[in-house]
C-alpha cells in the first residue's frame, strides 16, 4: 500500500507531499490543476519511462519518493533476489531522481539500484490504468494470465506440472546442440582429435622439461667458459702454474701458526677453530671443482639434440598452448571431446527417445490445461457479462477465445510456449447484432475502463498487487454508468488500495480519502498543491462536481445524500 508520495520539481509541482490511506482514495480538482501529474510522478517513482522534460522549468533536478507498507510475499521474494533484505516493519521506500543532464538515480530503501530493478519492483506494487492504456486488456498476450488467475488452484497445479516438464524438455533439446551437424563432419573432427592426442602423447612431454632443457642448453653453449673458470679456480685453491702459493697451502700455514698459540688463550683457540672450518670447506670446494673440471666438456652433438627437442616443444606450444601444462590440459580436454563424439550416436538416440516421450507427455498436459481453461473461460465470460450488466453494459457480449495450437515443427515437436499450446484472446461485442471482435479493435475508452473494472472486481481475491490506480478511468461515462463505476471501485477497495483521478461526483462520494488538487499563480510561476479534505470540504467539492457551484445549499444536500448512500452500502 502506498502511504505517502513526495514530489519535487515535477512539471507544475514545486514541492508536494500527498498522504494516502487504505481503501479508496480520490483525487479531484479543476481541469489542468495537475491531477494526472501526480500519477505521472508515481509512474516515474516506479521506474516508468520518462524524460528530462518532466523537470520543472528553471530547475536542474526532479525527485519522486514513495513510502509503502508492504506485506506481499512476491515483493519480498524479489527484494531478496536483488540482494535487499525487507524491513521487519514492512516499510519500503522507493526514490528516483532525474537531472537535466540525463542522469538518473534510483534507490530502494536508500540503496542505489538500476532503473530496471525499480521498474520490476514497481510492477509488483502498483497497477496503473488510464482510459487510453488499459494495457492488460489491449495486449492479448496478457489475457491468458488473467484467465489463469481466475482459474485459481485448479489451473496453477496443471501449470506447475507443465513448467517442470517444459524445463526438462528444453534441457534435453539444448543438449542435442553439441551433436548437431553432418555425421561426416563429426568423423572428420574425431580424426583431428585423434591426431592431436597422438601427437602430444607421442612427444613424451612432462611438466618442467622445457626449463630443464633451457638450463642444459645454456651450460653446453658456455662449456668452454665454464671449463676455464673451473680450472682456474681449482688451480688457485690447490696450487699450479699461476706464480702464487695455493690458497690451501696458505690456509695450512695459518692453521699451523695458530695451533702453536691456541693453548695460551681461548680467543686464539676460537680463531683456530674457524680456520679449521675454512680449511675443510676449501678441501670440499677443491674436490668439487676437480670433479666439475673432469666432467665439463663441449659436445656439439648433445647441443644439437637439445636444440631439436626445444624446437619440437616450441612447435607444440604454438599449436596447443603457451606452456607444457596447457598442452597437457589441451590433450585431456580433447580426449573428453573425442569420447563424446565416439559415443554421440548412442547418446543422440537416447536423447531423441526421451524428447519424443516428453513431447507426447507435454501434449497430454496441454490438453488437460486446455480443457480446464475452456471450462474456466465459460465461467469467466458469465461473471464478466454479469458485472458489465451492472455497469450499464447489459447488451455487451464477452468471450475468452481459446485456440489450441497443436501444429508440429519440422522436427516433429509441438511449439510449446510458457503458457502451453493455448492462444487466449478476449473478444467483445458491444452492441446487439455485431460479431465478437478483439477488445483493442472495438471497445471504446469508456468500455475498456468498465471491462477492466469488471475483471478487477472478479479477480480481486487472486490479485497480489496491493494498489490499483485509475487515471480518469470514468471518462466517457455518465449518469447510471458513473454510479456503477463508483460502486465497483468501492468494492475493489475492500481488498486493494484504490487511487483514482475523477471528475465524477458519484466516484468522489464513494471515496474514503478525498484529496483536492489545485493550482495558483505566484509571481511568474504556476504552483500545484494538494489538500486532504475534511467532511465539510468533501461535501463542497462534490457539490462543485455536481453542478459547478460549491456553495449551493440544494447541491450540498444532494452531495450529502450521495456520501450517505455509499457509506450505507
Amino acid at each position: 500500500m502506498l502511504m505517502q508520495l513526495r514530489i519535487k520539481n515535477i512539471a507544475l509541482i514545486d514541492e508536494l507531499t500527498v498522504e494516502f490511506t487504505d481503501g479508496m482514495n480520490c483525487l479531484t480538482g479543476e481541469t489542468g490543476a495537475g491531477k494526472s501529474i501526480i500519477i505521472d510522478a508515481i509512474s516515474c517513482m516506479l521506474g516508468g519511462r520518462t524524460s528530462k522534460d518532466i523537470i520543472k522549468t528553471g530547475c536542474d533536478t526532479a525527485f519522486a519518493e514513495g513510502v509503502f507498507y508492504n506485506e506481499s510475499e512476491a515483493v519480498n521474494a524479489y527484494l531478496r533476489e536483488v540482494g535487499i533484505e525487507p524491513e521487519e516493519d514492512g516499510t519500503l521506500i522507493l526514490q528516483r531522481e532525474l537531472s537535466s543532464s540525463g542522469r538518473n538515480v534510483c534507490r530502494i530503501n536508500g540503496r542505489l539500484t538500476a532503473t530496471s530493478v525499480l521498474k520490476q519492483l514497481g510492477s509488483l506494487l502498483i497497477d496503473i490504468h488510464g482510459q487510453n492504456d488499459s494495457h492488460l486488456l489491449v495486449k492479448p498476450n496478457t489475457h491468458v494470465n488473467l484467465l489463469d488467475a481466475y482459474g485459481g488452484e485448479e489451473i496453477s497445479e496443471i501449470k506447475e506440472k507443465y513448467d517442470a516438464l517444459v524445463k526438462e524438455f528444453k534441457a534435453l533439446y539444448g543438449s542435442l546442440k553439441k551433436y548437431s551437424g553432418d555425421p561426416k563432419e563429426r568423423e572428420r573432427l574425431a580424426d583431428l582429435y585423434k591426431y592431436q592426442i597422438d601427437e602430444i602423447a607421442g612427444s613424451g612431454l612432462y611438466e618442467g622439461e622445457d626449463e630443464e632443457l633451457a638450463e642444459k642448453r645454456n651450460i653446453l653453449v658456455n662449456s668452454e667458459k665454464i671449463a676455464e673458470a673451473v680450472n682456474t679456480s681449482r688451480e688457485i685453491l690447490s696450487g699450479g702454474d699461476y706464480g702464487v702459493s695455493s690458497v690451501s697451502d696458505g690456509v695450512a700455514n695459518i692453521r699451523a701458526s695458530l695451533s702453536s698459540i691456541a693453548s695460551f688463550s681461548s680467543q686464539y683457540a676460537e680463531i683456530l677453530s674457524r680456520i679449521e672450518e675454512v680449511s675443510y670447506l676449501i678441501d670440499d670446494i677443491s674436490s668439487d671443482l676437480r670433479t666439475l673440471a673432469d666432467n665439463t666438456f663441449f659436445d656439439k652433438n648433445e647441443l644439437n639434440i637439445v636444440e631439436e627437442r626445444i624446437n619440437e616443444i616450441d612447435k607444440l606450444k604454438r599449436k596447443y598452448g603457451s606452456t607444457i601444462c596447457e598442452i597437457l590440459e589441451y590433450a585431456d580436454s580433447t580426449q573428453t571431446q573425442l569420447d563424446e563424439l565416439l559415443s554421440a550416436d548412442d547418446d543422440v538416440r537416447e536423447i531423441l527417445a526421451k524428447l519424443e516421450e516428453r513431447n507426447e507427455e507435454l501434449r497430454t498436459v496441454c490438453e488437460d490445461l486446455n480443457f480446464t481453461r475452456v471450462k474456466t473461460a465459460k465461467k469467466l465470460a458469465e461473471s464478466i457479462t454479469a458485472e458489465l450488466s451492472s455497469l450499464e453494459m447489459s447488451k455487451t457480449k464477452f468471450e475468452a477465445e481459446i485456440i489450441f495450437n497443436d501444429e508440429k515443427d519440422e522436427k516433429g515437436y509441438y511449439n510449446f510456449t510458457s503458457e502451453g499450446l493455448d492462444v487466449v484472446e478476449f473478444l467483445i461485442s458491444a452492441n446487439p447484432g455485431e460479431p465478437l471482435k478483439p477488445l483493442s479493435k472495438i471497445a471504446s475508452g469508456g468500455e475498456l475502463s468498465r471491462i477492466m473494472l469488471a475483471i478487477k472486481t472478479i479477480l480481486a481475491a487472486a490479485d497480489d498487487i496491493s494498489t490499483l490506480i485509475f487515471d480518469e478511468i470514468d471518462t466517457g461515462i455518465s449518469g447510471k454508468a458513473a454510479k456503477s463505476v463508483a460502486q465497483k471501485l468501492k468494492s475493489i477497495s475492500t481488498s486493494h488500495q484504490v487511487i483514482c483521478v475523477t471528475h465524477h461526483a458519484q466516484i468522489a462520494a464513494a471515496a474514503d480519502n478525498n484529496i483536492y488538487i489545485s493550482k495558483h499563480f505566484a509571481a511568474d510561476s504556476t504552483v500545484t498543491t494538494a489538500k486532504k479534505l475534511d467532511e465539510n470540504e468533501k461535501i463542497k467539492e462534490i457539490s462543485r462536481l455536481l453542478d459547478g457551484d460549491s456553495e449551493s445549499e440544494i447541491t450540498a444536500v444532494h452531495a450529502k445524500e450521495l456520501i450517505a448512500k455509499f457509506r450505507s452500502n
